[in-house]
């Protein structure tokens, strides 16, 4: 690939006429995975997110084998993509089609400044295609000089970026970030859609013994915390070097403990 989407519809190379109607459909859900030589890391819990998504957009099952036979078909043998698996259809359909497109994976992730902004996503639990809010907020937040918008309720709770999970590291006075003691990992409790990616990491955490908590974060405490990170499918693991004008300073112990626990997830066979 050279930088260019590819698109599979129901298992064979997309047509136009098809792209054409899911683009103007609108209703449907999707979930985006890493794919590196037809293999990917949490690949049951995203087509339990599908499975989840079907029911709940469509009122049916996922017939999980062909949406893997679709994936298989539309990935490189080699090399590593990013997927998408759109579930596309209308408000009336019981056999959704199985849209797949793949694009090559971006660059080493860099740090992010992201700019607060009151907001959340339509139906926050489901992975759903309306995201016009989301890119909306995104693009305002680089606008103004960011590189992503981080999502406050009205309550002034910290939830999610417009396409990432926000993670906060804390520690204890005096531990050191190298051995793990002390270290805890915060995901926000705050509407949101919980990630694959996210999910991986507190699986790997939990195993390295690092505690992995839950809890409501208030937006004026983010200066307590040591460090804090994003995470999603398409770029893993990226720093937060601001938010607003909070400054975190670029620890790599803490991002090399993080990537320590996502690699603890073994590549599954698509």
């Amino acid at each position: 690939m050279t930088g260019f989407v590819q698109a599979h519809f129901n298992g064979r190379p997309a047509t136009a006429d098809q792209l054409a109607a899911a683009a103007v459909g609108g209703y449907g859900h999707f979930t985006t995975l890493r794919v590196t030589d037809r293999r990917a890391r949490g690949l049951d819990e995203h087509l339990d997110r599908l499975a989840d998504g079907n029911r709940r957009v469509f009122g049916t099952e996922l017939d999980r084998a062909f949406v893997r036979d679709c994936l298989r078909r539309a990935v490189p043998a080699d090399g590593t993509v990013i997927a998408r698996i759109t579930l596309v259809g209308s408000p009336s359909t019981r056999t959704p089609d199985v849209l797949v497109t793949s694009r090559e994976a971006a660059d080493a992730p860099t740090p992010v400044r992201l700019r607060t902004v009151r907001a959340d996503r339509a139906i926050p639990t489901l992975k759903h295609v309306g995201t016009f809010a989301q890119h909306f907020h995104a693009r305002a937040a680089r606008q103004a000089g960011f590189d992503d918008a981080l999502f406050v309720t009205d309550e002034g709770h910290v939830s999610e970026t417009s396409v990432c999970n926000v993670g906060f590291v804390e520690r204890a006075r005096g531990s050191d970030i190298e051995d793990s003691d002390g270290i805890a990992v915060v995901w926000p409790q705050a509407p949101m859609l919980v990630g694959v990616t996210q999910t991986l990491l507190a699986r790997g955490l939990e195993r390295l013994g690092v505690p992995v908590r839950h809890r409501r974060v208030p937006l004026h405490e983010l200066e307590k915390f040591h460090a804090t990170f994003v995470c999603n499918a398409g770029s893993l693991l990226r720093p937060v070097s601001a938010v607003d004008d909070v400054a975190f300073t670029a620890e790599p112990g803490s991002l090399s403990l993080l990537w320590q626990a996502y690699e603890m997830n073994p590549a599954e066979p698509i």
